[in-house]
């Protein structure tokens, strides 16, 4: 049975011509990356690592490069890397754990000095904080926070985007993606809520987003739908099969729960179909950008300008791969790291696809698959619709 909060839909026809298909702070335009070139213009970042559930699919449990008993970032040391990145150009920082970044009882404190300098925190989060006033007041009572509605309020000061973990709609599959966890559906649903209560999807571009990926075998059927859900209320969503790394870093793990190649053709080729009917993208314009790895949206391109830094501040490629390292912050500076690096050498490109899960959870050839697919449904419909 769907469980979901009633939010009220923002684009009911086409959607308007201004409309950007993005996630506030998230992701760069060809013309910002080419006016930018070299810069480091994004940071993945961990900022604790306490985490009360036990999610199926997370990419940073038993994380090989993190194990073990390594000097980890406080948070002067995280706001030092800051200050560095903030010289070679960053303008936004992801939040990815190392757990669920609001069971820190310092974490809103982290998102004030980043308004300061006016940087914009885009945190992925599972919710159940934001939902449930007790767990929003045990970790943010320090600043008179009472409520989920309290701290929603903060994050809206602080100009931050939320990526809100949405694996299904059904509440007894989502607890149990979570770790079997009863109840947290319902604090999910009331964090969203509270997040549309308060305008976050009423930007352009939106500053909520529906994280449903992992696309996995268990809630493949629910994907299609939870795209449409969320686009016609303004959610940007994630489609996309799971990170190469953490739980799903081994061959026989990832390709168990991954959907088969017809399977992913089908459900892209469908989103960028809706798309195109609801005026969100031509597809002129897919086939300049090419198909993003993130079904629909706009294309992953923090390859070309940033990198991830973990909470032992070992610097790797990105959050999806845990095997290719750059360096580490306490043996050299955040700038030297940087421009030796492989994502260094790929400044100015618009899609980087995914290089961890193209060949392995996105199969080799299938960009160009589903375009194709993309075409010859279109050129079929226009054939039958003269």
């Amino acid at each position: 049975m769907k469980s979901l909060p009633n939010l009220p839909i923002i684009y009911n026809g086409k959607f308007p011509k201004s409309f950007v298909n993005k996630l506030h702070g998230w992701g760069y335009s060809e013309k910002e990356l080419k006016a930018n070139k070299g810069k480091l213009l994004t940071l993945d970042i961990d900022f604790g690592d306490a985490c009360s559930l036990n999610c199926q699919h997370c990419f940073r449990r038993n994380n090989r490069v993190d194990i073990g008993n390594e000097r980890k970032m406080g948070f002067e040391d995280i706001l030092g890397l800051i200050k560095q990145a903030k010289k070679l150009g960053l303008r936004d920082v992801k939040f990815l754990g190392a757990g669920e970044p609001f069971e820190n009882k310092r974490f809103l404190e982290f998102l004030r000095e980043l308004k300061k300098m006016k940087v914009i925190p885009t945190i992925f989060t599972k919710g159940h904080v934001i939902g449930d006033d007790a767990l929003a007041k045990k970790w943010n009572s320090a600043y008179c926070i009472e409520s989920g509605e309290d701290l929603v309020k903060e994050l809206r000061e602080v100009n931050a985007s939320i990526l809100l973990g949405f694996n299904s709609f059904e509440a007894e599959k989502q607890d149990s993606m979570v770790g079997g966890i009863k109840g947290y559906t319902l604090k999910r649903n009331r964090a969203l809520k509270l997040l549309a209560e308060s305008g976050f999807n009423k930007h352009n571009p939106t500053h909520l987003c529906l994280a449903a990926n992992p696309v996995t075998n268990q809630n493949f059927g629910e994907m299609f739908e939870i795209y449409k859900w969320a686009r016609l209320r303004n959610l940007y969503a994630i489609i996309c099969p799971t990170m190469v790394s953490g739980r799903c870093a081994s061959q026989q793990v990832w390709s168990k729960i991954n959907p088969s190649r017809k399977e992913l053709v089908e459900l892209y080729t469908k989103i960028y179909k809706f798309n195109i009917g609801k005026g969100i993208q031509t597809i002129e314009q897919i086939e300049k950008e090419k198909i993003s790895a993130y079904a629909g949206v706009h294309p992953c391109n923090q390859l070309a300008c940033g990198m991830y830094v973990t909470l032992t501040g070992t610097v790797l490629r990105c959050p999806g791969d845990d095997t290719t390292v750059f360096g580490s912050i306490w043996k050299e500076s955040l700038e030297q790291i940087w421009l030796k690096s492989e994502n260094f050498k790929m400044a100015g490109t618009f899609n980087c696809f995914c290089p961890p899960k193209d060949g392995k959870t996105m199969p080799v050839g299938i960009y160009s698959e589903i375009m194709e697919k993309l075409k010859t449904q279109l050129n079929k419909q226009s054939f039958q619709n003269p």
